[in-house]
């Protein structure tokens, strides 16, 4: 008689991943990013936009529109490199991420 061993299976966008995030042009958002060149941040999912959503939530409404409109669309003025390799403009969002990815926003002001 063959044993059966159950456990559990996450889904891939539910596990939590693990990168490495840089703030470009807007490091006074988020404490944790101050005096720092890069930070490790735990989130649930494994794309950008997911990324995204976890960091608006640790940020004020006013500056969340910095990474999200009201639409959860990325904002225009948002960039994202994955390792140092752009993400175009129009698969910002469902970008996937691994773990350990380097993730860079910057944050382009106009003016």
């Amino acid at each position: 008689m063959k044993s059966q061993t159950s456990f559990w299976i996450l889904k891939e966008d539910e596990r939590d991943m693990k990168v490495r995030i840089k703030l470009i042009g807007m490091p006074e958002l988020l404490p944790d990013f101050e005096d720092r060149k890069e930070v490790q941040v735990d989130f649930a999912g494994n794309t950008v936009k997911d990324l995204l959503h976890h960091l608006s939530l640790r940020i004020g409404p006013k500056q969340k529109e910095m990474f999200l409109n009201d639409q959860g669309k990325i904002s225009p003025m948002l960039f994202v490199l994955i390792n140092g390799n752009s993400v175009s403009y129009s698969d910002r969002l469902n970008a996937r991420l691994r773990d350990d990815d380097f993730v860079e926003l910057i944050f382009a002001s106009m003016g």
